[in-house]
């Protein structure tokens, strides 16, 4: 078996589209199994569609097709025994569990004022104490084999804000902090912990038309219009990045080339952090 995280087994949340996918595909492509966990659902505070469990399997066969072997389970990263009883499955199923992407995550927007406690609990639960859930279900066992890596998506948002965004920024200012409590935590056990912290990512969490209007500030906005907004948002001439940007980061933070690399908040961001 070849490939950079090969023999390894990463449980993925947020698996089923966007930057989830894209880092379940690609730590298969270079060796991992791989657990597939997604809500497959909606959330009653988000105003885009949800993906489904016909996109959590298509992932799974994606996973398959590099010859990998795949599980899959529905579960909401704010349910503790829904994630208890999956990583028990995947420990079942693998053996153990090496490496955590924790991707699952939501969007909503709205003034500071404005947003609603539904809206700002939702977002709190889903994008922070879903992390913090998620890495402590796969803890225990990476501490007693005193070996494994967790990697937490974070965002631009994790280190600055952004108008209407104030729940979401306030969750990755949180990612980064309890990122960086894993790390320090967990280093005494050759555990470790990092986030990817990109810039806008080519998902369907803001290519879609609500969130589109939202953006250009009108109805019937465009993709061309959303694009203006981001090359001014990014230091580089670029509007957005795709997944496989983001994925390619984390195989790098999961695999033996950054095996002395803890607490790290690695950007990949277009430069927008330096605006």
């Amino acid at each position: 078996m070849s490939g950079r995280v090969a023999g390894k087994v990463a449980l993925v949340t947020g698996a089923a589209r966007g930057i989830g996918r894209a880092s379940a595909v690609r730590l298969a492509a270079e060796g991992a199994d791989v657990v597939l966990l997604d809500l497959a659902g909606p959330v009653a505070t988000v105003p885009y569609a949800a993906a489904s469990g016909d996109d959590l399997e298509a992932v799974a066969e994606e996973v398959r097709a590099h010859g990998r072997r795949a599980l899959t389970r529905i579960v909401d990263v704010r349910d503790t025994a829904g994630l208890g009883g999956a990583v028990r499955d995947a420990e079942g199923m693998f053996g153990q569990v090496d490496i955590l992407v924790a991707a699952a995550g939501i969007d909503s927007w709205g003034a500071a004022w404005d947003l609603s406690d539904e809206q700002w609990q939702a977002m709190i639960d889903v994008n922070l104490t879903g992390v913090w859930k998620s890495a402590r279900a796969v803890a225990p066992g990476m501490i007693e084999r005193r070996s494994g890596s967790l990697v937490f998506i974070g965002s631009v948002l994790s280190h600055r804000p952004n108008a209407n965004f104030a729940h979401y920024t306030a969750a990755k200012h949180g990612v980064l902090g309890v990122m960086r409590a894993f790390a320090l935590e967990l280093a005494p056990f050759m555990v470790r912990a990092n986030s990817v912290d990109p810039t806008a990512v080519f998902t369907d969490m803001i290519m879609n038309q609500r969130y589109i209007d939202q953006t250009v500030g009108h109805a019937g906005g465009t993709i061309d219009e959303v694009k203006e907004r981001y090359l001014r948002w990014n230091a580089m001439p670029v509007p957005w990045i795709d997944p496989i940007d983001v994925a390619n980061a984390v195989l790098f933070l999961t695999s033996d080339e950054a095996r002395f690399i803890t607490g790290v908040a690695l950007p990949v961001d277009l430069g927008a952090m330096l605006q």
